[in-house]
C-alpha cells in the first residue's frame, strides 16, 4: 500500500469534510442513526465514489478514518469504546484475522449470502469479499499459451524461465497456501522446489517488475495479480509501463479440477458497532450491482457478483472464475505455507 504523504493527507482531510457533513455539526458521541464510521485500510479516495453513492441512496452519511497502521492493534486498543461500525481491508490474511480476533461480529444477512458466494465469505458471517484480485499467470501477448494450472508452473520446460516477487509476500503465501489446502504439504514442497528450479533470477520486486521483465524479454512466463496489470495498463505509473503492460497478457489459470486463486478487499460489521443496522445496511449496498462497480472499478479489481459490470480495462484482460476454496480455509494454511517456503530456502 502507498504511504500516506502530506498532499495525499490534505486531500484525505477535504475529502472527509466533503463526507461527514452531519457529523461536523453534531457530536458523534451521541451517535445518530444516520451516521455510520468506517475504518478502512483502503485509502479514502478509493472508498469516496461508492460512499457518496450510499449517501445518496439511503440518506445516511458516513465518517471515513482511513487507519494506515494496524486495524487490529487500533480495535482492540479501543475495546467496547470504539466508534467504529464497519471495517475494510485488503487481502485475505488482515481481512481473516480481524474475526480471528474476535472484532467482528456476524452481519445477519440475507441478501449478502444471496449476492457472496460462499466461499468469499467467512464462516457465520463474520466478513465478506467486496472484490477480488485473480493471481494467474501472465506471459507476452504474441506467446501461444492461451491457458495453465498452477501445477504446471512447476514443470521443468519452464526452466530459468520464471520470473515472480519474493513467495514471502502476502500475494504469494496465500497462494501456497491454497496450493497446500489443494495438495497436501509433501506436493507442496515438491512444487515449490520446481518453482524455485524454473526461476530466470531469484525473486525480486513487485508484480508491476513481473510485467516488465516479461515484456523486456527477461523471463517468459511470470506470477502476478490482474490489478497490477489493470493499473499499468490505465497508464497511472506513467508511459513506459503503460507500454510494457500492453506487451503482456493474464492467461486463465486454475488449480487442476478448480479454479483461479483470489485474493481480495473485505468487509465485516465492527463487533462493537453503535449503529449495527445501519451499518449492515451499508454492506448491503456494497453487494449491489451498481455498488460493486463503482468499488471495484476504484481499483481495478473484479466485483464479486456476476451482473455487475467490470471496468474497461479489467474485462479487457479476461474472466477468471475464482477457485471454489474457502477462503477461510486458506488462512488458516497461512503459517504453514511459511513453513515450507523457508524450509526449502525459495528466496535464498
Amino acid at each position: 500500500m502507498t504511504r500516506t504523504t502530506p498532499r495525499r493527507a490534505i486531500r484525505f482531510a477535504g475529502l472527509l469534510l466533503a463526507l461527514t457533513p452531519a457529523w461536523l455539526g453534531s457530536s458523534s458521541a451521541t451517535g445518530h442513526a444516520d451516521e455510520i464510521t468506517v475504518y478502512a485500510t483502503r485509502e479514502a479516495d478509493l472508498l469516496a465514489p461508492t460512499i457518496a453513492a450510499f449517501t445518496r441512496d439511503r440518506g445516511t452519511t458516513v465518517k471515513l478514518v482511513f487507519v494506515e497502521d494496524s486495524l487490529v492493534k487500533r480495535l482492540t486498543s479501543e475495546g467496547e469504546t470504539s466508534p467504529a461500525d464497519v471495517l475494510i481491508t485488503i487481502g485475505l490474511d488482515k481481512t481473516t484475522q480481524l474475526s480471528h480476533r474476535g472484532l467482528t461480529q456476524a452481519f445477519n444477512s440475507p441478501a449478502i449470502e444471496q449476492a457472496v458466494p460462499s466461499n468469499l465469505r467467512g464462516r457465520d458471517g463474520q466478513w465478506l469479499a467486496l472484490s477480488v484480485r485473480p493471481r494467474v499467470v501472465m506471459v507476452r501477448k504474441d506467446a501461444a499459451l492461451t491457458a495453465i494450472s498452477y501445477e504446471e508452473l512447476a514443470d521443468p520446460k519452464w526452466r530459468g524461465k520464471l520470473c515472480m516477487r519474493t513467495v514471502l509476500h502476502q500475494n504469494n503465501v496465500a497462494l501456497v497456501a491454497a496450493y497446500l489446502v489443494h495438495h497436501g504439504a509433501e506436493a507442496t514442497q515438491a512444487w515449490l522446489r520446481g518453482l524455485k528450479a524454473n526461476l530466470a533470477h531469484p525473486p525480486a520486486g513487485k508484480d508491476n517488475d513481473v510485467v516488465r521483465e516479461i515484456a523486456q524479454g527477461t523471463c517468459e512466463i511470470g506470477i502476478g495479480n490482474t490489478v497490477a496489470l489493470a493499473q499499468l495498463r490505465d497508464g497511472r505509473e506513467g508511459n513506459d509501463w503503460r507500454g510494457w503492460a500492453e506487451a503482456v497478457k493474464a492467461v486463465p489459470t486454475t488449480f487442476t479440477g478448480g479454479g483461479a486463486h483470489v485474493n481480495l478487499t473485505g468487509a465485516a460489521l465492527a463487533k462493537h458497532a453503535p449503529h449495527p443496522d445501519a451499518a449492515r445496511a451499508f454492506l448491503e449496498f456494497l453487494v449491489t450491482p451498481a455498488a460493486q462497480q463503482i468499488h471495484a472499478a476504484a481499483e481495478l479489481e473484479y466485483p464479486v457478483i456476476a451482473a455487475a459490470d467490470r471496468a474497461p480495462v479489467v474485462a479487457d484482460i479476461g474472466m477468471f472464475a475464482a477457485d471454489s476454496l474457502a477462503i477461510d480455509e486458506i488462512a488458516a494454511h497461512q503459517q504453514a505455507a511459511i513453513a515450507l517456503i523457508k524450509t526449502i530456502g525459495f528466496d535464498e
